[in-house]
């Protein structure tokens, strides 16, 4: 009995050492954060959750459709009114289906049909990144939509038709840098939310139809122009201003290039 006494014991002792190891395991790492820091800048997520500079991603943005007006939720990890009490599932639920904690289902205004094709590490590298921020209250009106679309039940049927759920698989038959630029332009980037032609739902129609100026622009022409706004060709227009400002000057070398390729090897649809 002794002898089963000490077995026990070292089981306990096992098993105790194997949870604090995975309790630590759990912990996000700096190249995780830092992944997702990259992702988020990728996705010019502050561009739309960002009302007050002074207060970054804290939410209470307002955005305008033809559909009424919703406001960009806080990402910061307050308790009350970000995410501070999402769990991880929440988190991807949120990301790849557009339903919240709570089960009710975000517009379409929040770009879910995009980040769906995301592999679930990058989508919770997001989250660690988020969690690193400064905790901010910030409770954001509920959205303003037109009826029918403020009957939220109705984005099952939308979910239906336009929600392709699952990651985007690489084409072996492309180098690394095709398939990471196109992972950027149709996941966290989600280009074709203004770039694809939509139906009368606002459910993508089509494949994004890139400016014609992609296939006569040279791939340091496009660097240049996701960089500054501008090139030897034109010059961007309000709206990309603000993407470019809030998300591709600010992306790494590699990942610039990586879009370019995508689009030059794309050209307009």
């Amino acid at each position: 009995m002794q002898h089963t006494g000490r077995g026990l014991t070292a089981i306990l002792v096992s098993l105790v050492l194997c949870g604090a190891i995975r309790s630590e395991a759990a912990e996000p790492s700096a190249e995780a954060i830092a992944r997702g820091q990259a992702l988020v800048t990728a996705g010019g997520c502050a561009g739309c959750h960002t009302a007050d500079p002074a207060r970054p991603f804290a939410g209470g943005k307002r955005i305008d459709s033809r559909f009424g007006g919703v406001y960009a939720p806080n990402l910061t990890p307050d308790r009350e009114t970000g995410l501070g009490n999402w769990r991880d599932e929440d988190f991807m639920r949120a990301m790849r289906q557009g339903i919240a904690p709570d089960g009710s289902r975000y517009s379409p205004a929040f770009p879910y049909p995009y980040f769906t094709k995301m592999i679930r590490d990058d989508i919770l590298a997001i989250r660690a990144y988020l969690a690193t921020l400064e905790p901010v209250r910030n409770k954001v009106p509920p959205p303003e939509l037109r009826f029918p679309f403020n009957f939220r039940i109705g984005m099952r049927l939308w979910n239906w038709l336009y929600l392709k759920p699952g990651f985007l698989m690489p084409d072996q038959a492309r180098g690394p840098a095709w398939n990471r630029g196109r992972y950027l332009v149709e996941g966290i980037g989600h280009c074709g939310s203004c770039h694809a032609p939509k139906s009368l739902l606002g459910g993508d129609k089509g494949a994004p139809a890139f400016a014609t100026s992609v296939r006569n622009a040279s791939p340091d022409d496009i660097v240049a122009y996701l960089r500054s706004g501008r090139n030897a060709i034109g010059e961007a227009g309000p709206l990309m201003r603000e993407i470019i400002n809030e998300s591709t000057s600010k992306m790494s070398d590699s990942d610039v290039r990586a879009i370019t390729i995508y689009l030059k090897s794309s050209g307009p649809h």
